[in-house]
């Protein structure tokens, strides 16, 4: 399980390394560190509860620079990661840099609800994407009023089968059906 922050600045981010890095060392085990011109990514491979967007807002607020951040979901393998990143700094690039201080793949998701092509499905789905039967299950399982018992009775499940492949979802995505929020983005990516 490996995942990935990337910290953007407006400006060159070198003057500020120093201070964001030392300041996510306390919350994280970075891995490994990359650094381009204007982004730090930091790369590790632990869960955390950390609330990262108070983190670089208190950073913003000591260094006075302009910086927002991406927060990856979970990879299974280094090249996984690599192909989210680049199609991540690809979407990065075209909202506008004060619009959100905080990035994850709900928020960009959000942000290209109208305009989804099969390139997001692929990154948001993950694995599931050509998966028919899991696809089959959360859309019933939204269509039903995320009522599990309904859903389970219309795809001739069990109740837990269904919990068992909506956590599974969960855990691979990093999107909850279950919550309101991430079942619209969800189903929009499946319809």
């Amino acid at each position: 399980m490996i995942k990935y922050i990337t910290i953007e600045s407006k400006k060159p981010i070198k003057s500020d390394e120093s201070v964001i890095l030392s300041v996510f060392s306390d919350f994280i085990k970075v891995e490994s560190i990359e650094t381009t011109s204007n982004h730090i990514h930091l790369y590790y491979n632990h869960e955390t509860d950390m609330v990262f967007s108070d983190i670089i807002l208190n950073i913003m607020s000591d260094t006075l620079t302009d910086l927002r951040i991406y927060v990856s979901h979970q990879f299974d393998t280094l090249e996984q990661l690599s192909v989210h990143q680049q199609f991540i700094q690809r979407k990065m690039k075209d909202i506008p840099f004060n619009k959100y201080v905080y990035l994850d793949d709900k928020i960009i998701l959000r942000h290209y609800i109208k305009t989804i092509d099969s390139e997001m499905k692929r990154m948001f789905l993950k694995k599931f994407e050509q998966d028919h039967q899991m696809i089959e299950s959360i859309k019933n399982y939204l269509e039903s009023n995320q009522n599990m018992s309904l859903a389970a009775k219309k795809l001739y499940l069990h109740r837990n089968t269904l919990i068992q492949r909506i956590d599974k979802f969960f855990q691979v995505t990093g999107f909850d059906v279950r919550l309101f929020n991430d079942a619209f983005l969800i189903y929009h990516l499946i319809i």
